[in-house]
């Protein structure tokens, strides 16, 4: 059964458990990196992240990221085309105070377990909320989709 565009993206979304991100040094060179992270219903991606982390300090000077959620290369069926959503963020930290910091660290703990109960102990964890401008899904050959505010829109391959 051929699985829909929408589907597709929404279940790279649900399964994947860690987002690769791409973020700026103060001199300029990329940094690539990657975190576990959680999703809002509004699309939005957080992560929980040490400021001991090069992405991290990147993220305080330079709030623009690149994330990539891949298809796990193990259930790929053709690893030229694998399913892959790309997105353009500005980066912001949600601070203690905020009311629904805990909230989201809650649903970071349903996610992943008990080890949020320590790293919300460390003093040195941030959380940031990842608020995406733009983005590009690849469902396979010739199946690529500009991700809009109102959906996917298929890109012509000419």
């Amino acid at each position: 059964m051929k699985q829909s565009p929408e589907d597709a993206l929404s279940e790279l979304q649900q399964t994947a458990k860690s987002l690769f991100l791409s973020t700026l040094t103060t001199n300029g060179k990329p940094n690539g990196s990657y975190a576990p992270f959680i999703m809002d219903d509004a699309g939005n991606f957080y992560i929980f992240v040490s400021q001991l982390a090069s992405h991290t300090q990147d993220l305080l000077d330079n709030p623009q990221s690149s994330i990539l959620l891949a298809e796990d290369e193990q259930n790929s069926r053709q690893i030229f085309a694998r399913k892959r959503a790309s997105y353009y963020c500005h980066c912001r930290i949600i601070e203690k105070e905020d009311p629904s910091y805990e909230s989201l660290l809650d649903l970071f703990e349903i996610r992943f377990s008990n080890i949020i109960s320590l790293l919300r102990t460390l003093p040195d964890f941030t959380l940031f909320k990842l608020e995406v401008q733009s983005g590009s899904f690849v469902q396979g050959f010739g199946k690529a989709y500009e991700i809009t505010k109102n959906g996917l829109i298929h890109k012509d391959p000419s």
